[in-house]
């Protein structure tokens, strides 16, 4: 019996293919939501705690403007005065305060011109920071000697990938108008925008640039065996007496950990919910397309009512059909899903986030609930459809044109 339902439903399915694939795009759209965010979101949070871990757990970020809305504060304008972050340094617990400012200025190697992201800091201070607190080596030259001297350094992609020609310590580079040396370029730090930087001296910087000097962001380094947040609010008091920044904001380890989890959440939530708004409307187009299908075969529901068929039999078929439309839309989501979390793995190790997606983080078990889910959510949808095909009556279906 139960492969005669099934002959008949696929019979069925085959006879409106059109009709049928568009109901079962509606599910595999928001199933494949559904699993990129699980294959996802693991890896994500590993990829990000990896950076954080390699920004370095002695060391605090200090940003302009409100912790709700660090981009605005960051691309505001504001800058706090270098005397005001050289000061931090004589707080207990304060080893160095790095003021970094930043701009885009224009670059041209052996003819080729580029505008490139410039990081400004000073060489004794950013030195020990990178070697020290984030574990960042040179791939090639040497750090800078004197803050005087016309040299800058590289990111890995600047110098491997910016230009057509590859940069090499020992290069001249014309930035704004004024050739530099290359003197060293560092290994690959992970981050995109960080390997695709320029780095500077903070007077020749300002010099070239013509940017009225003050930093844009700080970094302090923390002093082994000081507390990183007490320090911080040691920071922020001391920050509180100056009269450039009116709001800034101090970013811990442990804090910034803590921001990203909370943006991992809501995006998240979001595309949970935008899944299952997807989920939603693939129902409602199952139950629509059963109740056209109802239409459509009332006389063949007549006659199988008129040759012995029961209610129950009748809404078993209609049933069976609306749960593997379900069934093959969410083996379709997850296969799909799947392609496209690999996709943005490869793409992501591209940027320089390698880990992203990974085949033996997959939960397997998980992906058997969705598939149960959609066959479940299928089955729902033809309930009524179904209902409504087993009360026909064989009289009436037969008349039915």
């Amino acid at each position: 019996m139960f492969q005669s339902f099934l002959s008949l439903t696929f019979k069925g399915i085959r006879y409106r293919p059109l009709r049928s694939w568009l109901t079962v795009i509606g599910i595999v759209i928001g199933i494949m939501l559904v699993v990129i965010i699980l294959s996802l979101s693991g890896g994500l949070k590993n990829v990000i705690n990896r950076q954080l871990q390699m920004f370095g757990s002695d060391l605090l970020m200090v940003l302009p403007g409100k912790e709700s809305n660090l981009i605005l504060g960051l691309f505001g304008g504001q800058k706090f005065a270098y005397s005001d972050i050289k000061d931090l340094e004589r707080l207990p617990g304060v080893r160095t305060a790095a003021p970094f400012d930043i701009g885009t200025l224009n670059a041209e190697f052996r003819g080729e011109k580029k505008p490139v992201f410039v990081h400004s800091s000073r060489w004794d201070v950013l030195r020990p920071i990178f070697e020290e607190s984030m574990g960042t080596s040179l791939a090639d030259g040497h750090w800078p000697k004197d803050e005087n001297s016309n040299e800058i350094m590289l990111g890995y992609l600047a110098a491997n990938t910016l230009f057509k020609n590859k940069v090499r310590s020992g290069d001249e580079i014309i930035v704004q108008s004024k050739r530099l040396r290359v003197a060293g370029i560092f290994e690959t730090m992970g981050n995109r925008d960080d390997d695709n930087s320029f780095y500077m001296s903070w007077d020749l910087f300002h010099l070239i640039s013509g940017i009225k000097p003050g930093a844009m962001t700080a970094v302090v380094r923390v002093q082994p065996g000081y507390d990183p947040n007490l320090v911080a609010r040691q920071v922020r008091f001391e920050l509180a007496k100056q009269k450039e920044v009116e709001e800034f904001t101090i970013l811990t380890p442990v804090r910034t950990t803590a921001i990203v989890g909370n943006i991992i959440g809501v995006v998240e939530l979001v595309l949970v919910i935008i899944a299952f708004v997807s989920l939603l409307v693939g129902a409602v187009g199952i139950m629509n397309t059963m109740y056209t299908s109802v239409l459509e075969r009332t006389k063949q529901i007549g006659i199988m009512k008129a040759v012995g068929a029961s209610r129950d039999s009748i809404m078993s078929l209609f049933l069976i059909e609306s749960g593997i439309i379900g069934l093959v839309g969410g083996l379709l989501g997850i296969v799909f899903g799947l392609a496209a979390s690999y996709g943005i793995g490869v793409a992501a190790e591209s940027y320089g986030a390698p880990d992203l997606f990974n085949w033996a983080a997959v939960d397997y078990f998980e992906l058997l609930v969705i598939l149960i889910i959609t066959f479940i959510t299928g089955v729902l949808s033809g309930v009524l459809p179904a209902r409504a095909a087993s009360r026909l009556e064989p009289a009436e279906a037969l008349r039915y044109e």
